[in-house]
This record gives C-alpha cells, sequence and structure tokens, in this order.
C-alpha cells in the first residue's frame, strides 16, 4: 500500500487548524464536550473494526448505542462478545480522559487496567494478564519480544516516555511535533511488544491517544478505510523508530482535526 504523509503545506495545515481549534473549543466548551464524545464513539468503532472486519461499523454503531435486540446471543456469540468489548471500551475511554486530566503517568499497572475494563465481560479469562508464552502477529513480519521480556521493555520504554512528557509544559507550535511522535512512540510500544494474548491493537491505539489527551489534545481516529496504510506503517516502524508510524498518525489527525473543525463552524454559525 502507498505511504500515506503530509506534504508540508499539509503539515502547516494541520497545526493551523489544531490552534484554531483549541481557540474555538474555549469559546464553545458545549461544542468541545460534544465533539469529545463523538470522538470517543468514533474511536471505538473504527479501532474495533480494524481488528474484525466480520462486523460491519453499522453494526459496531448500533452495539455501541445499545440499540437493536437486547439479548445480542441471539444473533451470534461473536456479536455478544463485540457488544461486550465495546461497552468496556468506552467505560476505559472515559476512565483513561480522567486519567489524563490528572497527569498520571503511563505505567504497567494502568495498561493491565485499561485491558480489563475493555475485556472483563467479553472473555472468561485472561483479560489484563500479560501473555505467558511467545505469540505471533498476523500478516506482519514482526516478532514480538518473548513473554519473560514484556515487563522489563515496557518498564524501561514507558520511563522515558513519562520523562519526555514531563519536559513539555503545553501544547505550542514549537511541542506539537514532539507531543504527537510521543505518541506514535507509546502506540508502537504496545503493538510491538504485544503483551497481551489478544486485543494488543485497540490497546496501543489508546495508549498513543493517552498521550494526546494528557496534553488536552484530542482523539488521533485512525479510520477504517485506512487499516492496510496503517497496518503497513506499523510493519515498517522499530523499537528505536516510529517514524513511519508518526507519518501516518500526521495524515490520521489532520482527517480528525477536520472533522473537528466543521463541527466548530456549526457553533460559530448559531453562536
Amino acid at each position: 500500500m502507498p505511504i500515506l504523509a503530509l506534504s508540508k503545506p499539509e503539515r502547516r495545515r494541520l497545526k493551523d487548524l489544531y490552534f484554531q481549534a483549541e481557540v474555538l473549543g474555549r469559546e464553545y466548551p458545549s461544542a468541545r464536550q460534544e465533539i469529545m464524545t463523538a470522538l470517543r464513539c468514533l474511536k471505538a468503532i473504527h479501532s474495533n473494526a480494524i481488528e474484525d472486519k466480520s462486523i460491519d461499523r453499522v453494526f459496531l454503531q448500533l452495539l455501541w448505542h445499545d440499540a437493536g435486540i437486547p439479548d445480542k446471543s441471539l444473533i451470534s456469540p461473536a456479536y455478544e462478545s463485540a457488544h461486550r468489548s465495546l461497552k468496556g471500551q468506552q467505560a476505559m475511554l472515559e476512565d483513561l480522559e480522567q486519567r489524563a486530566s490528572a497527569r498520571e503517568p503511563l505505567s504497567i499497572a494502568m495498561l493491565s487496567e485499561m485491558h480489563r475494563k475493555v475485556f472483563g465481560k467479553a472473555w472468561s479469562h485472561g483479560a489484563g494478564q500479560f501473555r505467558e508464552s511467545s505469540v505471533a502477529i498476523s500478516r506482519v513480519q514482526h516478532e514480538p519480544p518473548s513473554a519473560s521480556a514484556v515487563d522489563g521493555l515496557l518498564h524501561q520504554r514507558f520511563a522515558f516516555i513519562n520523562e519526555e512528557m514531563d519536559k513539555i509544559r503545553k501544547v505550542t507550535p514549537e511541542t506539537f511535533d514532539r507531543v504527537l511522535q510521543l505518541s506514535a512512540d507509546a502506540h508502537y510500544l504496545v503493538a510491538g511488544v504485544h503483551p497481551f494474548e489478544d486485543g494488543n491493537g485497540r490497546l496501543a491505539r489508546s495508549v498513543g491517544d493517552f498521550v494526546l489527551l494528557r496534553f488536552g489534545m484530542y482523539y488521533d481516529v485512525i479510520m477504517t478505510d485506512y487499516r492496510e496504510n496503517y497496518l503497513d506503517s506499523l510493519e515498517d516502524c522499530s523499537f528505536t523508530d516510529s517514524s513511519p508510524l508518526y507519518r501516518f498518525l500526521e495524515f490520521s489527525y489532520l482527517e480528525t482535526l477536520e472533522r473537528v473543525f466543521t463541527f466548530y463552524k456549526l457553533a460559530q454559525s448559531t453562536g
């Protein structure tokens, strides 16, 4: 798949849109709250659809809103499991926003609790527990580290990311790129280490978002239309270089901010 990367003018637009949205968010706080709710929903639906293409996004949206028949097991066990995972992801993202607001550091305990919140009601066992054996990632050549190395790698690299986040007081035109890079670093770390038997992709994307949320930024919603481009960017990364993912996240964040800005324009037109 072709690499999706922004041109220099598009990078300037990315920053311009973000800081314009920040001004509008302060002017229209109710609109900002609505945007965060919408992005949380969009994030969960597309993050799940990236992992499982067997359930169309239309039906994932239905599950998110608890619509349709009450007993999803009447359709299939997989559909019921998807419902429980989506509701768990909703609870996890809401909790993540609170942790980010409190400026909590990234930690193994946080990661395990995130996994437990998402999958605790969907799986009979394994939620919140790191894998105990080697694992292979479908469709990619990357080989995750051994189970015995998971704790040490996460602890070491979380400490580095936390230290780097603490150096940044606020998001400015000068620090914007660094925050997005740290988001890519955290995202790839969890994806590459693959600490759980399953559910690593959803957790990796959420950990990347945690870095953004910690600085009061918006979610970066990766749309399923770009699933293959996104997976290819991960394939090209390493633990010492997440720049391929960073370039893709610039692209997806510009798309996200275009949606955000359109909604603020709606608020402006009636304000």
